[in-house]
């Protein structure tokens, strides 16, 4: 039987109870898109998305560079017996099996990759869609660049809207929305906003500014 809004709602509601986890809202406000095949989430952080899609039933794998994640996610998701499988490993050699899932969610994580590797896990994360699957992304736009950089030393801009922070060794990318859209050209755009809005999950609120896109394999 095809999940209907009042189990998203009920979904959403009894995974923030449980761990004060928000998913999202835009994973939730497309719903009826998702057929009932596997889901997975690239960079899944402390399990957020990927504990609301394995609250309403959905087979869910999840990857995390960070071993201390990937852990948390999995215990959590172990404790209350949810279908969750929750891997370490680097985007950038994780292979993607094609053509498996029917949700690939990406929030807040390509934009710690330069260039070319975003465009070559846009390429798998395409072909890692069923058909009628959909890919999720939420990047910073360059409008975030002020805030995030502000508090940062030694920033050094390596190519277009792609900085390298030596104290932390990690890769910043600000997309922009056409960018975005050219990194998924072969999917349907359904949902796609560059803006600013505000975030409530820091101890003091602040704003961000975001490029939010979802799009649909038709082939």
């Amino acid at each position: 039987m095809p999940l209907t809004r009042k189990d998203w709602v009920q979904g959403y509601h009894d995974v923030v109870a449980k761990w004060g986890l928000e998913p999202d809202w835009a994973l939730l406000k497309y719903h009826e898109l998702y057929s009932p095949g596997p889901v997975l989430d690239l960079g899944m952080g402390n399990g957020r998305n990927a504990l609301y899609f394995a609250e309403l039933g959905y087979e869910v794998e999840c990857v995390d560079f960070s071993g201390t994640w990937v852990k948390k996610c999995q215990d959590r998701a172990n404790a209350s017996g949810l279908k969750v499988v929750a891997q370490r490993a680097d985007l950038r050699s994780f292979g993607i099996q094609k053509r498996r899932y029917s949700l690939i969610i990406a929030s807040k994580v390509l934009q710690f990759f330069v260039k070319s590797e975003i465009e070559a896990l846009a390429e798998k994360i395409y072909h890692g869609l069923a058909k009628r699957g959909c890919a999720y992304l939420r990047v910073f736009s360059p409008d975030e660049f002020e805030f995030y950089m502000a508090h940062k030393q030694e920033i050094k801009l390596i190519e277009p809207n792609t900085y390298y922070v030596p104290r932390y060794k990690l890769h910043y990318h600000f997309f922009t929305k056409k960018e975005v859209l050219d990194l998924f050209s072969k999917l349907k755009v359904i949902h796609c906003i560059e803006g600013m809005e505000s975030n409530l999950r820091f101890k003091k609120p602040r704003k961000e500014w975001i490029v939010e896109y979802i799009g649909q394999r038709t082939r």
